[in-house]
């Protein structure tokens, strides 16, 4: 059963986030090309916005949505919606009248259901909390891998493919996939959620000789944790998509470059997978290494070379760290205290990936010290974490 649960939520749900994320900028010039669909590039710059405000708008969802559901329910949840919108994305844009509604709608939808990104990583760490970095080390390295095979892909072998099959195939067969094998008891999940939806809300803030303490909020010992925290996922998302959206101001070659800072995550994946760490000090380290180099690229901003190697650098630190919030999430919050802190962190994370693509368009000099600078932000902030989860809350 464990088994099940990691190759169905690590690496279906996981792992296979990848095409959901990247697959759009692939595709919808097909899309655009597609006779049957009245649509122009320009409009479809739009409906890949809707991704992104679905994405930020989700994390607000998390909170209320994991008051009414555990983690298995939402998952199923999430995960199910994902497998109807593989077959939204490829139908309801072909209604003529209302084709950019119908797909911008659809991509809304589609980036709410990112927020499952969290969720998988919380749930495995849960799941497993002796190996849980391993195990995420693994399915962030397996996404690194997805996001580079699927681009080949879809670059050279499916280059004429109908889109349509392409979004079926990336989208909908992992998510089905990892429904079915993470969750044998699927159909039983399924009926609970309308009564889970419509249920009284109950909110568990403390256990008390055995029993649970109904309130509003956190414990107030924990008030700054997630604050501090949240800094941490800020700062994460902000300078690690940021970084991405700068490949085209590292070199003169944004796809090589693109492909070297992905190798880097790899590579850093690997290495923490067999690695047995100090959650705290790596993160802090990962935070500090990173800031240190991306604010030395302001200094040599005339190397080329010395810029693009401290932005590998960076990346590899901030792969690490990418592992770590979560861990630290689930490690330091209880389960019932993870149904305010995971929404919370998300909602600061998107916020903070809301910056990274116009920090990104700037010149390398401008916009990798500011990542730099946010980095040493999320270092102190880090820093002011306990290592291990507060007693007697």
């Amino acid at each position: 059963m464990a088994v099940r649960i990691f190759l169905g939520v690590g690496i279906c749900f996981g792992s296979f986030q990848a095409p959901w994320q990247a697959l759009p900028v692939l595709i919808d010039s097909k899309i655009a090309a597609d006779d049957g669909i009245p649509l122009t590039e320009k409009q479809m710059v739009l409906a890949q916005t809707a991704v992104y405000v679905g994405w930020f708008g989700g994390s607000f969802l998390l909170h209320p949505l994991m008051q009414r559901l555990d983690m298995r329910q939402l998952l199923v949840l999430m995960a199910g919606t994902m497998v109807l919108l593989s077959v939204g994305t490829v139908t309801l844009p072909y209604i003529q009248v209302l084709s950019l509604t119908m797909l911008c709608m659809v991509r809304l939808l589609h980036g709410i259901c990112l927020n499952i990104q969290g969720l998988q990583i919380v749930h495995i760490t849960n799941t497993f909390p002796s190996r849980g970095s391993q195990l995420c080390c693994v399915t962030n390295g397996l996404y690194s891998a997805v996001a580079a095979m699927m681009s080949l892909i879809c670059g050279s072998l499916t280059l004429e493919t109908d889109w349509r099959l392409e979004a079926l195939l990336w989208f909908g067969l992992p998510m089905s996939i990892g429904l079915l094998l993470a969750f044998p008891d699927l159909w039983s999940i399924l009926k609970s959620l309308p009564s889970a939806l419509t249920s009284k809300v109950t909110v568990v803030t403390s256990l008390e000789d055995g029993g649970k303490k109904q309130g509003v909020s956190l414990p107030r010992e924990m008030h700054k944790d997630l604050v501090n925290l949240a800094v941490c996922f800020a700062a994460t998302v902000y300078a690690y998509y940021g970084l991405s959206y700068s490949a085209h101001s590292l070199s003169s070659n944004p796809y090589g470059t693109s492909i070297l800072l992905h190798g880097s995550d790899v590579v850093a994946y690997i290495l923490a997978s067999n690695t047995q760490w100090d959650r705290n000090r790596s993160q802090f380290g990962g935070f500090l290494l990173c800031g240190i180099c991306l604010i030395a690229c302001a200094a040599g901003a005339s190397q080329p070379l010395f810029v693009l190697t401290m932005a590998m650098v960076a990346r590899m630190s901030l792969s690490v760290v990418f592992v770590t919030i979560y861990i630290a999430l689930a490690e330091l919050f209880p389960e019932w205290c993870q149904k305010i802190a995971l929404p919370v962190c998300e909602i600061f994370g998107r916020a903070g990936g809301c910056l990274s693509p116009w920090c990104g368009s700037l010149p390398c000099h401008r916009s990798l010290p500011l990542f730099g600078l946010a980095c040493l932000v999320a270092a102190r902030a880090t820093s002011k974490l306990p290592n291990t989860a507060r007693k007697n809350i």
